[in-house]
């Protein structure tokens, strides 16, 4: 349900949902070409300008992702085995499966506003209440720590349970080429000496990880959970052409939830159409409110804690 200033009539929802291969190829490239040069700029580096472009190496591997959720819901490109293709290697540097992925973030669309609904990165926004946890969300670990148990499990005939038979399969199968890519990328660091892979994925990835908490934090933090107005539960973000194209269009949010079967680049033509209707703040604005209620309320607990030893 979404509450909008004026009649959706006007508009045709079957055209704004036609998937058109070129604005994501377009991204999709650019996506190749900074992660090609930045890595060739990380190797022909040193010192500190090296640890900058792993820096900005790993902002493009968290971008990825962002790429990876538009094909998971098959409005990246028109054939949804091209979708599963593109996506799976569009996760593989932050270890995310494509369909592991698809399957409980559509999940997530479908439950958005009940009890039931469930993030697939498991972030608990809820506990987001002092640094500690705060610092556990942005390294993701309880994400990490699940994907290193699904890769190791999946090599020994692990299926997830409690899903159609066909996607359990599909998901032990991507997480078994992760392993094939992890041990391939090690047996190449020692066969041919080579810290690349410290250089070209592990480094970054500690850019990467909170990249990608910090751009989704915004969706959903701080709105009501209970309600299954979209408008309450889920948030737009203001964005200039660089955030926009960072996020994959992915700061509409509340326009993502509301017709999830809109391509990404179609996003603002709906925003332009319902944006009278949906309040909305800039990154900036987000995260200094963000930040100052998680001042508050650490400062409020250290308080509490103070008062309880008196």
């Amino acid at each position: 349900m979404l509450t909008v200033g004026k009649p959706f009539d006007d508009m045709a929802v079957s055209e704004l949902s036609r998937v058109r291969i070129f604005p994501f190829l377009w991204r999709l490239l650019l996506y190749l070409a900074l992660a090609i040069g930045l890595g060739a700029a990380v190797l022909a580096t040193r010192g500190v300008l090296a640890v900058a472009m792993m820096a900005l190496l790993g902002l493009i591997y968290a971008h990825g992702v962002e790429l990876q959720h538009q094909a998971l819901h098959n409005t990246a490109l028109p054939n949804k085995s091209w979708n599963r293709f593109v996506g799976f290697f569009l996760g593989l540097p932050m270890l995310v499966s494509f369909t592991d992925y698809q399957v409980n973030h559509l999940r997530h669309h479908r439950l958005l506003g009940t009890t039931d609904d469930r993030e697939f990165f498991n972030y608990g926004y809820d506990r987001l209440t002092s640094l500690k946890p705060l610092l556990a969300h942005l390294l993701m670990v309880r994400h990490y720590r699940d994907v290193t148990g699904f890769i190791a499990r999946s090599l020994v005939g692990w299926v997830k349970p409690g899903i159609k038979v066909e996607s359990a399969r599909k998901i032990r199968t991507e997480y078994c080429w992760m392993a094939f890519f992890l041990a391939a990328a090690v047996a190449v660091s020692f066969a041919f000496h080579t810290y690349a892979l410290i250089y070209l994925w592990l480094v970054p990835l500690l850019f990467a990880i909170p990249a990608h908490a910090l751009v989704e934090l915004p969706e959903h933090w701080g709105r009501d959970h209970d309600t299954l107005d979209v408008s309450a539960n889920t948030r737009t973000i203001k964005a200039g052409p660089l955030g926009s194209w960072y996020t994959n269009g992915n700061n509409y949010h509340i326009e993502h939830h509301w017709l999830p079967g809109v391509p990404n680049d179609r996003f603002a033509e709906l925003h332009r159409a319902i944006g009278t209707s949906i309040e909305t703040e800039s990154y900036p604005e987000f995260y200094r409110r963000f930040f100052r209620e998680l001042y508050r309320n650490t400062f409020a607990i250290k308080s509490s804690e103070g008062g309880a030893t008196a």
